[in-house]
């Protein structure tokens, strides 16, 4: 695991803050790679339901069942290495949230480092069963170690982003919302108030 080799490798007490930035560009950049794949492979596999659907001879059938089997199986495996991306882009950013409290408070990332528990957040990291929002609960624990409650309550929004959005699909999947144009109405009325709440929050 290239992430977790870098920062809780032997050199984790010299690991610097622009080294910690760079690993969340990477990722970043991993993140939009494995999003363009897994787009590229459902419409490959629409057109093949699809192409499918009109040809009737059993033979060519079973060749485009089968280039479909495969895109599916390509599908599954992309989704997982994009929920693996999303989960480690949770913990660089709590990383760097801790380490950018601690430089300022003269403590190196090390002391932070030297507390958290690798082989339990690793854990939570490969299992498919945590989702992201499930990890970034778990990674809040583990990292409460630091002992930052200002912090602490930092970390509790880590994994929640997009979450109003989320809310509002799952009412279309419901179908308590069926108007496209209402949805994304709603959706940007949520994001406005959360950020307002954020501001808010910040003045007080």
């Amino acid at each position: 695991m290239g992430l977790f080799d870098a920062i809780f490798g032997t050199r984790k007490k010299d690991l610097t803050l622009p080294e910690i930035k760079r690993s969340e560009m990477k990722l970043q950049i991993r993140e939009n790679q494995t999003i363009s794949k897994l787009e590229r492979v459902e419409k490959e596999r629409e057109e093949l339901f699809a192409k499918g659907a009109k040809i009737k001879s059993p033979t060519r059938r079973r060749q485009l069942a089968r280039q479909y089997e495969q895109r599916s199986q390509g599908l599954k495996l992309l989704e997982r290495d994009l929920s693996m991306i999303s989960k480690e882009l949770t913990t660089i950013k709590a990383l760097k949230m801790a380490f950018e409290r601690r430089e300022m408070a003269k403590t190196g990332i090390g002391h932070i480092l030297e507390r958290v528990d690798e082989a339990e957040l690793m854990t939570y990291l490969e299992d498919d069963k945590i989702s992201q929002e499930m990890y970034a609960e778990k990674l809040t624990e583990v990292m409460n170690t630091v002992n930052d409650a200002t912090m602490a309550d930092s970390l509790t929004d880590l994994g929640k982003e997009g979450g109003e959005v989320m809310n509002i699909w799952q009412k279309m999947d419901d179908g308590e919302i069926e108007d496209m144009d209402a949805a994304i109405k709603m959706a940007d009325q949520a994001i406005r108030e959360k950020e307002k709440g954020k501001k808010e929050a910040e003045t007080e």
